[in-house]
């Protein structure tokens, strides 16, 4: 897997700057002027933003549109000098966790720790004028962006996953050809495991690896592969008590979700893989990228659906790096998982709406 020497370079960002120097950036900036001036006057710029100063930064806390409860899921971002915006840009897209993502989805994930005027602006041309992207290519293929119908909205993760098959992909120095990849069908969390073959017996395998971290679910979602269709693979989804669900060959959109994931993950790998023996072993990170990700259509990446916080990705290390670190939040095991739930649980009903409201856009 080619690195280009950007993970190596976003370690420098963080690790080179230091805090006084942003602050003080913070102070003299004259891009940064209104921001100032809105955080001397009580901070508050409309319903959804305000600006304020903590601990010397300036700082800007963010509603985002699908927290329908005010408050509960602001996102606290820095403030970001226009001397050090590139940086961000750079660990944002280019490093190695980031995965060379689209235009609005560098946005939302920048848009989780960092703030600047014009910031939409910006990461558009960056994105287009990345070198990388622009040899890869996008994928020639076009997926649909969802079925004529809304698609039922599930009520836990996990309880629906859909499957399918990748390849022959170039054999790497490991043996491997093919990806099974699964996707949780609320979280829109992937998975994806790099097989030697497609027989029912390895797939089953990986299956059960699968469930053995995540749990069984109650229906598995298939197309019409032979692996998928063979007697074993139903006997055993009949001992475990799950529903095997085959999606019609002229309705291949119940699978859309997948499918976009698929061209997602074939459009990282031309860009981030010089070898193409090698990209199970990078296939880890891109996968990272994808589940840290925000899903349009969901407003909340597939990990915050599951672990129920924003995990530590560069941007958050960034983030912590630069800025304020704000007070620790320490909390006994009954209120850490009384906390945990109730976030968990208004995380997925405002997926949920949003899902709703994404579909009948559709239409």
């Amino acid at each position: 897997m080619s690195t280009c020497g950007d993970a190596a370079a976003a370690d420098d960002v963080w690790l080179s700057v230091d805090k006084v120097l942003i602050a003080g950036e913070q102070k003299t900036d004259p891009s940064l002027a209104r921001c100032r001036t809105a955080a001397r006057k009580g901070g508050v710029v409309n319903t959804s933003a305000s600006f304020y100063w903590e601990d010397g930064f300036l700082m800007r806390k963010w509603i985002p549109p699908h927290s329908e409860d005010l408050g509960w899921n602001a996102v606290i971002q820095l403030v970001v000098p226009a001397k050090f915006r590139g940086q961000v840009l750079a660990v944002g897209h280019d490093h190695d966790f980031a995965g060379h993502l689209g235009v609005n989805k560098t946005y939302h994930r920048i848009l989780r720790h960092f703030f600047w005027p014009g910031l939409k602006s910006d990461v558009v041309k960056y994105c287009r004028s990345c070198h990388r992207c622009q040899i890869a290519g996008k994928p020639n293929q076009v997926i649909p962006p969802a079925p004529l119908r809304p698609i039922p909205v599930i009520s836990e993760p996990f309880e629906r996953i859909i499957l399918d098959c990748v390849g022959p992909l170039p054999t790497t120095k490991s043996g491997h050809r093919y990806l099974l990849t699964i996707m949780c069908a609320a979280t829109r969390y992937p998975e994806a495991v790099p097989l030697r073959s497609l027989k029912a017996k390895p797939v089953l395998r990986a299956l059960i690896r699968f469930f053995s971290t995540f749990g069984l679910p109650k229906v598995v979602q298939t197309d019409q592969g032979s692996n998928f269709l063979s007697r074993l693979f139903k006997e055993v989804l009949s001992e475990l008590s799950i529903k095997h669900v085959v999606s019609s060959a002229y309705h291949p959109e119940s699978q859309g979700a997948l499918e976009r994931f698929h061209q997602t993950l074939k459009t990282m790998f031309r860009t981030y893989i010089d070898d193409t023996t090698e990209w199970d072993d990078g296939l880890p990170l891109l996968l990272f990228a994808v589940r840290e990700t925000p899903q349009e259509s969901l407003g909340f990446s597939p990990a915050d659906l599951i672990f129920g916080h924003t995990i530590r990705g560069p941007l958050k290390l960034l983030r912590e790096k630069w800025g304020s670190q704000g007070k620790e939040n320490l909390r006994n095991i009954l209120d850490f998982v009384s906390s945990f739930r109730e976030r968990l649980h208004r995380a997925c009903e405002c997926a949920r709406n949003a899902l709703v409201k994404s579909q009948l856009k559709m239409k």
